[in-house]
C-alpha cells in the first residue's frame, strides 16, 4: 500500500474516531472564499476559516513557548490523534485545524527546533511519496506556531498553491528531475539569504515542495517580518492576518468575518510588501 492510500485510509478512520477533526473538515465545505486578480497575472484567493484562530493568535515569544506543553511532543497530543511514522524519524498526524484537505502535520520524532536546513531532503522525498500533495514549511518567525518542535505540512494539491513568483512578492523558484540538485540549489539560497539576516538563527522564509511531472520543485518565499503592522492595531484597522507559506502562495487565511468582507487589493498588496523580503 502506497502512503497516500494509508493517509487516505488514516483519514477515514480518523474521522469516526476523532468528532473535532469531522468537524472540522466537514466545515471546510462552508469556508468562504473570494477571489483578487492583478492585470499582471497575480492572483490571490481569501479563506475565511475561524477554525484556525488558534494558530493565527499563536503567541511565540520564548517566554510563552517555555511555559506552554509542545502540542506535537506525542505525551501532550489529543489520544484520539493516530501516527504514521515515516522515515523512522517522522510522525504523520492528521491536522485538527484544516486550511486544506487532507491537512497533514509531520512531527519530528524528537522535540527539536525549528530548523530545516539539514532537513530539505526529508521535505522532498516527502513530496515525491505524496505526488497529489504540497508539502510546506513555516519558519520559527513566518507562520509556525510550535517554533520548537520540528514539523511540516502537507494537503492535497490546488492551483492556487503551485503559482511561482508574481509582482506582489518574492519567491525564488528552484527545479529540477534531480533531488540532490534542488539540495544544493536551495543551500545556495540558504547561505545567500543568511549573508542578508546574519542576526536571524535561520534565514526567514517559507516553503512550498511538490512533485510536477517527474520534476521536483521547490518555491521558497524570503520573509522579513513575520506579521504585517495591521495584525497589531486595534479596532476598525485591524486585520488579523499572519502569513505563512499558504497565504504566501497566495491563499490568505482570515480567521475573523470582518476581515474577510473588508479586505481587498490594497490591504493584500501592503501585506505582502511588509512581510516579503525583495532579492535580486
Amino acid at each position: 500500500m502506497n502512503l497516500q492510500q494509508t493517509i487516505d485510509d488514516l483519514f477515514l478512520s480518523q474521522r469516526n474516531e476523532w468528532k473535532l477533526l469531522d468537524t472540522a473538515i466537514k466545515q471546510l465545505d462552508n469556508v468562504k472564499v473570494k477571489d483578487f486578480e492583478w492585470s499582471g497575472g497575480a492572483r490571490v484567493e481569501v479563506q475565511f476559516n475561524p477554525a484556525r484562530m488558534v494558530s493565527t493568535s499563536a503567541k511565540i515569544d520564548k517566554e510563552t513557548i517555555e511555559k506552554r506543553p509542545c502540542f506535537l511532543c506525542p505525551n501532550n497530543r489529543p489520544k484520539e490523534q493516530k501516527e504514521i511514522p515515516f522515515l523512522d524519524k517522522y510522525l504523520i498526524l492528521a491536522n485538527p485545524y484544516p486550511i486544506l484537505r487532507n491537512h497533514l502535520t509531520i512531527s519530528f520524532r524528537s522535540h527539536v527546533a525549528q530548523r530545516i536546513r539539514k532537513k530539505i531532503g526529508d521535505m522532498l522525498i516527502l513530496a515525491e511519496s505524496l505526488p497529489n500533495y504540497v508539502v510546506f514549511y513555516n519558519g520559527p518567525k513566518c507562520g509556525a506556531s510550535a517554533p520548537d518542535h520540528f514539523h511540516l505540512q502537507a494537503g492535497l494539491k490546488m492551483p492556487i498553491l503551485l503559482s511561482g513568483e508574481n509582482e506582489l512578492r518574492s519567491c525564488l523558484v528552484v527545479e529540477s528531475d534531480s533531488r540532490k540538485d534542488v539540495e544544493d540549489r536551495f543551500e545556495d539560497v540558504y547561505r545567500y539569504l543568511q549573508r542578508l539576516q546574519p542576526q536571524e538563527e535561520e534565514p526567514m522564509m517559507n516553503l512550498i515542495a511538490y512533485v510536477e511531472d517527474n520534476n521536483y520543485v521547490l518555491h521558497i518565499f524570503p520573509r522579513k517580518a513575520h506579521r504585517p503592522r495591521q495584525y497589531y492595531l486595534e479596532g476598525k484597522e485591524q486585520l488579523l492576518i499572519s502569513p505563512g507559506a499558504i497565504d504566501m502562495a497566495g491563499l490568505i487565511i482570515t480567521v475573523r468575518e470582518e476581515d474577510f468582507e473588508k479586505i481587498g487589493k490594497e490591504d493584500i498588496e501592503d501585506i505582502y510588501f511588509q512581510v516579503s523580503l525583495p532579492v535580486l
